[in-house]
């Protein structure tokens, strides 16, 4: 499905038109016409993922607890377990609109690159 940047993916001002489309379980692609990110639906790794988003990016979003999903950008690499996933800068979509935006969320303590094999096999944890 075709969304657009509303607010850019941070490195990546230029690209404002990206395709979403859902690899298998909580895995998507997004593609853009020069790169390409993996995201993982965090929620699936750990359940301490919160945060709210400030009035001015929900609006411009359009959110609603009906429209919004949230994903976050994974960095692959091998073995699989030492993947990394960007918590602090999560991309929120709104799947109506089909608009999406990227999150910076320097008010919490979430890790740029977090090891996915960190909640591989064990409880959430922060």
């Amino acid at each position: 499905m075709k969304y657009t940047a509303l607010y850019p993916i941070l490195g990546f001002e230029n690209e404002k038109e990206y395709i979403l489309s859902h690899i298998e379980g909580p895995f998507y692609k997004l593609e853009g016409k020069k790169v390409s990110f993996t995201l993982i639906d965090p929620f699936v790794l750990r359940d301490d993922y919160d945060f709210e988003l400030d009035d001015e990016f929900a609006e411009k979003l359009n959110l609603n607890e009906n429209n919004v999903m949230v994903l976050n950008i994974l960095t692959p690499q091998k073995p699989f377990e030492k993947s990394t996933v960007n918590f602090a800068a999560p991309l929120i979509f709104n799947t109506k609109d089909m608009v999406f935006a990227q999150a910076i969320l320097d008010k919490y303590n979430y890790s740029l690159a977090r090891e996915l094999g960190d909640f591989l096999g064990e409880e959430n944890e922060s």
